[in-house]
């Protein structure tokens, strides 16, 4: 079909469009429209009943969740095995369409107004005289409990906890199909088919005894106190090595520190040591100990400039890569947001300059060798933006500082009379031993520094429940302790336990929940929070858990918070101990005859037209469609095959919140259609793993090439674009033109030519991938087209405050009109194919209508940027080497400087009230 403008006017086409326009439905809409009897018969018939077990323990929609059996007294929803066997399938598909429409008695919700202003809105838990406690419907692992007194309103919620859209996260039709055949299945198999996840229980607390040994190693008591009694498990912390510090460090902040370390960084494990002195000789022995340390090293410190570009990057990374686990969060100033239970780290910005910080969290175990203050791997890049995030407050104009030799030899001999060397043994010929303390096992826990008074002894500024718990544990250091406590206390010791559970002990807390990030929502908090430690003895290989714990070997890249390296002497006795602790029940193998037979049906199982393991997991580093799950190839090497076998039958009762479906729930097939019992399935996809790397690549892994082809009418697409994300809409015109169109920023994207698009990103796996363009693109800047002249946005990746996507409506061959405002201006915007009538070449038309009812000065419409712009013609402009623009309506456009980036060709001009402002003009490229 061929349209020139030269017969067809862009103000007639609009009259057309808005006559006869149709305003696209979300996929929960068309459902909703359609007839519940003919769903439910569609889903029963061609329901894709795996991938529908995929899509609902999916981390974007999650049923799982909300639906897992639980106890009945703490349900955030209906348990879906144990509904009325007598409810139909159009009630099913209500409940998910239009979940508010009927709420099912008991999952009611309560709506709460606080005095405060505050509302809040969730599943009543239980209530009493003093207070109420909920289940946030916005976060269903949350409760929220609520005094009577800070109660303003309370009254029965209209909505169901259930989002009323969530059915728009799936791709289309056919996978909410898949979807209810799943719901469906597990309605008709009942309770005694569904495998229940395990409740949760009640956090368990570490023995105070073990805590006071935590503490003990915490503190290095043992550098003073040696006993040979001392439980053998992997010992104290070890001090800062000093010749690192003396090297790096501001000396005026190593004075201050040593002077008064408990109000220089609160919380430090470093004791005060010159208490018992007046003040004159305790600075004056401060000062001559600094002086003594710079003296054993090159000091490097001099003030450095921030880098201010480094300093959001630097933020990002503190708050995501697991800087937080054990330290307080930070606000983009790096103002500290104290959290409870964190790790200190006191005034950086006196204490650090870029280059000595940037040392340090390179490789923080040079300095710190017990693990205390582990290893992020973190690039040279990133430890830089980290350093400059840290101390962007820094002065930048301090006095240099000298060094004194008579003040070092004074420092030398305060040093040792003071009995630094105890914990800073690096500076001095050999490790010095103990004179005159008693043994940990001799000591008297009421005496010294655990008295609570001051005296000739280290201050280590202790609290009453402090010095309990380390007197509870002195009166045990004679005993040894079993495997399960040794692990118990070197996992707290070294703060593992911050992301780690193991058996019901720590774990992320709810208030650091949200710094552990994930780059693929789809894997639900698998994808970000760390796996559990219960178990995991049972669970890998000790060749792998060597390999993680010392080598830092990781399969989960698409978690940002990262594995610490601790260190081999910190950690290596944990595998031991894991692997010699942790059982599971004895597991029976299927038995086989043929080998190559078992892995060919296990190939088949991988597959798309099997298990559709592919659809979820990495094979060979080749990321899956939907996420990017652990690699195939690996889990032979990781993991026991008994942890697999158990694992492989019942997902959920080894996580509860795994998006790992049951493909045999209670020993039942989910496909009834693959021949063999559960056992011979998982014998047949084990010893398919077993061949690794080498493992043929089961169908589904290469994604077959799609087209959406364009004939004599426009074709959309609606779904995420590179350069775009979710809200990107590709159209398709007749004569082989294209475009990409961003909703989210109100732009044009990217024109190309040829084909239009292959959606297979989009419509394979669960849809999680991009549309990709059949030819060359033209890409355009981000930004909104339509903008101030005098205070534009200053664009990012996000969506511009004044800028609102109004939909599209289609008109004649389905051309699509897209509508949005900025400000008062109310914008039509609209794209046509037309035939240039000399070269007879198919190019793009764009016609822009512009309205303001009151009126808009001071406003621009961006055509194009480019390094180079230049006027070829009347009306006619080049843009860089492959682009031209020509004007068809009556204003001018000017090449103006694009901050320094380039040039940028623009309309500027203002909207009288009740004026439209009508521009016109034409993509020209080859």
């Amino acid at each position: 079909m061929k349209l020139g403008l030269n017969t067809i006017s862009v103000l007639a086409i609009w009259l057309v469009l808005l006559g006869n326009g149709a305003v696209a439905q979300t996929l929960v809409e068309k459902l909703i429209a359609d007839d519940p009897v003919k769903l439910a018969e569609e889903a029963r018939a061609v329901g894709n009943i795996v991938r529908g077990a995929i899509l609902f323990h999916q981390g974007n929609i999650n049923c799982a969740k909300c639906h897992r059996p639980s106890a009945e007294t703490d349900r955030v929803g209906p348990d879906l095995s144990r509904m009325e066997r007598d409810l139909t399938d159009e009630f099913l598909i209500e409940s998910i369409l239009q979940p508010s429409k009927a709420i099912k008695k008991g999952f009611e919700t309560t709506q709460i107004l606080g005095v405060d202003g505050r509302v809040y809105n969730g599943i009543m838990l239980s209530e009493d005289a003093q207070k109420i406690v909920i289940r946030d419907s916005q976060d269903v692992e949350k409760t929220v409990t609520i005094r009577r007194g800070d109660i303003e309103e309370m009254k029965p919620g209209k909505l169901s906890s259930m989002p009323d859209n969530l059915a728009n996260e799936l791709k289309d039709r056919q996978h909410f199909l898949d979807l209810l055949r799943y719901v469906i299945d597990i309605k008709e198999r009942g309770p005694e088919l569904y495998v229940a996840a395990p409740n949760v229980t009640v956090r368990r607390e570490l023995a105070p005894e073990l805590k006071g040994l935590v503490l003990i190693q915490e503190l290095n008591c043992i550098a003073c106190h040696g006993s040979a009694t001392f439980p053998a498990i992997v010992g104290a912390k070890q001090a800062p090595r000093m010749e690192w510090s003396a090297k790096w460090l501001n000396p005026k902040w190593m004075e201050r520190f040593i002077n008064n370390p408990h109000t220089v960084k609160p919380g430090t494990t470093m004791p005060e040591l010159l208490g018992h002195l007046n003040e004159t000789t305790r600075s004056q022995t401060a000062k001559a100990i600094t002086h003594f340390l710079v003296s054993r090293a090159d000091n490097q410190f001099q003030t450095e400039a921030i880098d201010s570009n480094s300093v959001p990057l630097g933020y990002e990374l503190f708050n995501s890569v697991g800087c937080v686990a054990c330290h307080s969060p930070r606000n983009d100033q790096a103002v500290e947001q104290p959290l409870e239970k964190s790790m200190p780290l006191g005034e950086l910005a006196s204490k650090f300059n870029i280059s000595g910080l940037v040392q340090f969290l390179e490789n923080p175990l040079v300095v710190r060798p017990s693990g205390h203050m582990p290893n992020m791997q973190l690039t040279h890049r990133e430890a830089t933006d980290i350093a400059n995030f840290l101390l962007q407050t820094a002065d930048e104009t301090s006095t240099p500082w000298k060094l004194d030799s008579e003040l070092a030899k004074q420092g030398e001999s305060l040093f040792a009379k003071n009995n630094c060397q105890s914990c800073h043994a690096d500076l001095v010929a050999e490790t010095p031993k103990p004179v005159g303390q008693l043994a940990l096992d001799k000591l008297r826990p009421e005496q010294g520094c655990l008295s609570g008074a001051a005296g000739n002894w280290p201050n280590f500024n202790l609290q009453e429940d402090e010095r309990r718990i380390i007197q509870a544990s002195l009166k045990r250091l004679s005993v040894d302790l079993t495997s399960e406590q040794q692990i118990a206390v070197s996992v707290h010791a070294l703060n593992c336990i911050a992301c780690h559970e193991r058996n019901n002990s720590g774990g992320v807390t709810s208030e650091r929940n949200p710094h552990f990030q994930t780059t693929n929502l789809n894997l639900g908090e698998q994808g970000r929070i760390p796996p559990t430690l219960t178990g995991v003895g049972a669970k890998l290989k000790p060749k792998w858990m060597q390999e993680v714990l010392i080598n830092g070997r990781t399969i989960r890249p698409y978690m940002k918070t990262r594995m610490p390296q601790y260190g081999e002497e910190n950690v290596g006795h944990l595998v031991e101990l894991f692997q010699s602790l942790d059982q599971l029940p004895e597991t029976k193998f299927a038995e086989f005859k043929d080998q190559e037979e078992m892995r060919k049906k296990g190939l088949e199982l991988a597959g798309n037209n099997g298990l559709n393991c592919v659809s979820c997991h990495t094979y060979q580093y080749k990321l899956s469609d939907t996420m990017p799950a652990v690699d195939l190839t690996e889990m032979a090497e990781r993991l026991k095959k008994d942890w697999f076998y158990q694992y492989m039958l019942a997902p959920q009762s080894f996580s509860h919140n795994t998006v790992m479906p049951s493909f045999w729930p209670g020993g039942h097939a989910v496909r009834k259609d693959i021949a063999g019992t559960p056992e011979d399935q998982i014998e047949a996809l084990w010893q398919y793993l077993i061949d690794g790397r080498q493992a043929a690549m089961p169908h589904g892994v290469v994604r077959e090439p799609l087209e959406i082809v364009v004939t004599d009418e426009a074709q959309m697409l609606r779904r995420s674009y590179p350069g775009i994300g979710k809200r990107g809409i590709g159209v398709g015109y007749p004569g082989g033109v294209n475009l990409a169109f961003d909703a989210e920023q109100l732009r044009l994207h990217a024109i190309w030519k040829g084909k239009f698009v292959d959606p297979s990103g989009v419509w394979t796996g669960q849809g999680s991938g991009n549309v990709q363009a059949l030819g060359k693109t033209i890409d355009f800047v981000k930004g909104p087209d339509l903008d101030d002249i005098h205070q534009p946005w200053i664009f990012d990746d996000g969506r511009p405050p004044k800028h609102h996507f109004k939909g599209y409506v289609l008109g004649p061959a389905r051309r699509p009109t897209f509508r949005y405002t900025f400000d008062s201006v109310e914008v039509e915007d609209f794209f046509v194919e037309v035939i240039d009538d000399q070269s007879n070449i198919t190019h793009l038309r764009r016609a822009v209508m512009l309205s303001a009812p009151d009126g808009r000065g001071g406003l621009r419409f961006r055509i194009a940027t480019a390094d180079e712009i230049s006027t070829a013609a009347k009306n006619l402009f080049a843009v860089g080497g492959q682009l031209r623009i020509r004007m068809i309506s009556e204003q001018t456009p000017q090449i103006v400087d694009d901050a320094g980036e380039g040039k940028r060709l623009e309309i500027q001009f203002d909207i009288a009230p009740s004026q439209k402002q009508e521009l016109v003009f034409d993509y020209l490229w080859e």
